[in-house]
């Protein structure tokens, strides 16, 4: 017997709607970066169903893994939520520019190291 795979019943288009809006994000921007013209971009706020590429590709626009919406709730429980993933990428930047910060004053100091050589050799 093979085990019962449960799709979670989800409008898909409703969510990429709530998404995009709590984005502050124009339509026609929406559109363009889709590939396509504000027209359809309603549709897609309309429909149950999308493709899994266009699905794709709105999660890369506005930053949101809607795949998370067809997951059983033990599977969502592992994955961090969009507060989460701005979180770690807000760490991520700083951790970032102190490793440029912290290059920086290796450079400073090798050069340090260089002149005081130089120095001590005349």
């Amino acid at each position: 017997m093979e085990p019962k795979i449960i799709i979670p019943d989800v409008q898909i288009g409703a969510c990429v709607q709530e998404v995009f809006e709590s984005r502050n994000m124009k339509l026609s921007d929406l559109a363009d970066q889709l590939g396509t013209v504000r027209q359809n971009v309603y549709r897609i706020f309309k429909k149950k169903d999308l493709d899994t590429g266009l699905l794709t590709k709105i999660s890369e626009v506005l930053e949101h893994n809607f795949f998370h919406y067809y997951k059983t709730p033990d599977q969502q429980a592992d994955e961090p939520s969009d507060r989460e993933l701005t979180e770690a990428r807000a760490q991520l930047d700083l951790a970032k520019k102190e490793i440029d910060y912290l290059k920086k004053i290796i450079l400073l100091m090798e050069e340090k190291a260089r002149l005081l050589q130089a120095v001590a050799v005349r």
